[in-house]
């Protein structure tokens, strides 16, 4: 039988795919159109699929929203997105517009592979 978490953790991955796709999509569609369409039907939802999924699964794990490397997912996810809709909205397609969307969506990767907690920066 398959538990919750696993379903829930599915669902998240499932959202990070969506996302990254999406953002590859408002990256690499020649057209507008598909552009706006990857940001905002596929990785704008997919975002809120894995915030949604994520936070059913720290609540499951009794792991608080307001740790470090949750925290810090939530706000550069977020930053991720909107640099993603500033991108397609200004029609900017640089290396440099991609780094502002893409760097901090690596970031995010990092934060949920180590998980740094506040207490390993000395706070209480």
């Amino acid at each position: 039988m398959v538990s919750l978490y696993r379903v829930f953790l599915f669902l998240k991955f499932a959202g990070v795919l969506a996302y990254a796709g999406g953002l590859a999509g408002a990256f690499l569609a020649s057209e507008m159109p598909a552009r706006k369409r990857a940001v905002h039907a596929i990785a704008s939802p997919g975002l809120v699929l894995t915030w949604v999924a994520g936070s059913i699964m720290a609540s499951q794990l009794g792991v608080r929203m307001t740790e470090l490397w949750i925290l810090g997912g939530l706000l550069l996810s977020f930053f991720s997105l909107l640099g993603l809709i500033y991108s397609v909205s200004r029609d900017r397609r640089t290396p440099a517009a991609f780094s502002v969307v893409a760097l901090p969506l690596l970031t995010v990767l990092a934060l949920m592979v180590f998980r740094p907690t506040w207490s390993m920066l000395g706070a209480p």
